[in-house]
This record gives C-alpha cells, structure tokens and sequence, in this order.
C-alpha cells in the first residue's frame, strides 16, 4: 500500500479516535462558592472538592469533565438545552426536576439562610413578616426557601452576581440581601471593603448536596450511572477523602 494511503488511514484512525473522546467530554459549570468551587482570579483555573469529586465519578465509567465559569442564571438557561451538562450543588426544588435529573446526593448540607444588613440594622429584621416591609436584594434564579421563592407579596431587587448586589447594597439599593452563599458574598465584601452586618433573622435548612445534570443533554444516559458512581464514593468514604484534602468539611452522609 502506498505511503499516502497509509497516511490517510492513520489520520481517519485519529479523527475517528478523537471524536470519540470528545463524544464522551462532560461540560460542567463552575460558580464561585468556596470553599467547595474556587475559581482564580488571576488565572481562572477552577478547583474544589465538588470538581474533584464529579472528575473521579466520571473517569469511573469513562468520561472526563471539562469544567468552566458560568453566572448560575446563564447555568439554568443551559441546562434546559443541554449546552451545559452538569451543574454541581444544584438546589433541589420542583420546578428543576423539569429540566435537570439530580444525582447523589453525596451528603446533607445544614445551613441556614441570612440576611444582610446595615452596620447598626441588626435588629431591624426579626422575623419573616418583617421583610414585608422591605426591599430584598436576591440573585437572580436562586432557590432560597419555599416560603420565600413563592411569596409574590415580598419586594425583590434581583442581581445577577454577587458583585453587583454588592454595590447595589452598598449604594442603597435594597434594604436586606438574602444569602445562601455567606462564604462567598463576605469575601467580595470584603474585597470591595463593604462594611456591613447580619441581621437578627435566619431560616435553618438542610440541602442535599445534588449534581444537575441536563435532562436534554446528549449524555443524559449516562446519569444513572454516574449518580452511581457517586453514592458509591460517599459509602466507600472517598468523597470525604477529597473534601479533606481541600482542608473542607463534608457533607454528612444521609
């Protein structure tokens, strides 16, 4: 055979080789919330023991995961049309089972819902009725509390990130911020030298630690097994390993 046609054979060897391995490439999105997901700010690497996690489960049943930086409302927006492929430590709620299947959990989050204020404004804000009267600055398409997220009577001011809520906040925008993410939303504060305080008010929840995977996802077959591979990891205590790793607590187990 000639020269020309083996090199032809080796080059449709590769093409074909590599479409399969980019048929079997997870596109994740990455947000910040440490300590679990961490994004560089100089470099833009992504980190955390969530990524760690997911990266292990997949290589199990052979896929990879090629992560990236996503605003959480563009997230949403993706997984309804399978771009995105997995969301790690999406909330569970009844609307998103629609769009997303929910594998795991790997572990119980207790956490509680707080809500920011003004230095000196700690007591403005007592109970649930006391939002009644006031703008509450929220992230755009976050799930906070059932109460809450159906409760149409309540002001909202929506935000897309937590730096624009911060200086929406900052400026006056609103009165309160709701937060899920305390981590996160006090490390931009801080970064932005922000002072503020929390408020007397919290709502105590306890969250499984899901990943969403696209309902309309071309690899959406794969999400039995993958959740599999998940709960697998809790039982085995590999999960806790890697959390451990990154000097985080893990979840407990359910």
């Amino acid at each position: 055979m000639k020269k020309s046609c083996w090199f032809a054979l080796l080059l449709l060897a590769a093409m074909v080789t590599g479409a399969l391995a980019q048929s079997k490439v997870l596109m994740g999105d990455v947000r910040l919330r440490p300590p679990e997901m961490m994004i560089d700010e100089k470099t833009s690497v992504t980190s955390g023991p969530l990524l760690e996690v997911l990266n292990e489960a997949a290589k199990s049943i052979g896929y990879t995961v090629e992560w990236r930086s996503v605003p959480f409302p563009r997230s949403l927006e993706q997984l309804k049309t399978g771009e995105t492929d997995i969301v790690p430590r999406l909330v569970l709620t009844e609307d998103r089972k629609d769009i997303a299947e929910f594998l795991g959990p790997i572990g119980v989050q207790p956490t509680e819902i707080e809500f920011l204020v003004k230095s000196g404004k700690e007591h403005s804000l007592k109970s649930y009725a006391d939002l009644k009267n006031m703008t509450v600055g929220v992230k755009r398409k976050t799930a906070y509390f059932e109460e809450f997220d159906k409760d149409t009577s309540i002001r909202r001011m929506e935000s897309l990130d937590d730096v624009n809520l911060a200086r929406m906040f900052d400026s006056g925008r609103f009165d309160t911020m709701i937060v899920l993410d305390k981590q996160a939303i006090e490390k931009v504060l801080k970064a932005m030298n922000i002072s503020y305080a929390w408020a007397d008010y919290k709502v105590p929840l306890k969250l499984g630690v899901f990943f969403g995977m696209s309902k309309a996802s071309k690899h959406a077959a794969v999400a039995k097994p993958l959740s599999d591979a998940l709960k697998a990891m809790v039982k085995s205590g590999r999960v806790a390993e890697i959390y451990k790793k990154f000097d985080a607590s893990p979840p407990p187990a359910m």
